[in-house]
């Protein structure tokens, strides 16, 4: 009976644990998508006439995580869209990377970065 006890004490505490981390996850995975996908919308209003902001899903993912546009643009993942942006711009030449940012973003950023 103790053996199933403890048993039933561990699996318990594993799935709350479990359930914590899958909010976190949930909550990152969409602030690091949006914020990537912020990146590359931002490139695109300086860069790219043919591109534009989805607006609308962008506020549902800010609104989903609680969160800014000056959050996001504070995030690591902006940081790192914003260098590999720079990198393929270099290598590969501005029309390339307009020409993939609508493509580029899956996940939680589809639809942020859309053909005007």
């Amino acid at each position: 009976m103790r053996r199933g006890l403890l048993a039933f004490i561990t699996m318990t505490a594993t799935l709350t644990a479990t359930a914590s981390q899958a909010e976190v996850t949930f909550h990152d995975a969409i602030e690091a998508q949006t914020a990537s996908a912020l990146a590359s919308a931002d490139y695109a209003e300086r860069h790219c006439p043919s591109l534009r902001l989805g607006q609308d899903k962008l506020d549902k993912n800010l609104r989903e995580i609680k969160g800014t546009l000056a959050g996001l643009r504070a995030t690591e993942s902006y940081a790192e869209q914003v260098s590999a942006l720079r990198s393929v711009e270099q290598s590969r030449g501005r029309a390339m990377v307009c020409m993939v940012l609508p493509k580029a973003h899956g996940g939680y950023g589809r639809g942020i970065v859309t053909v005007r």
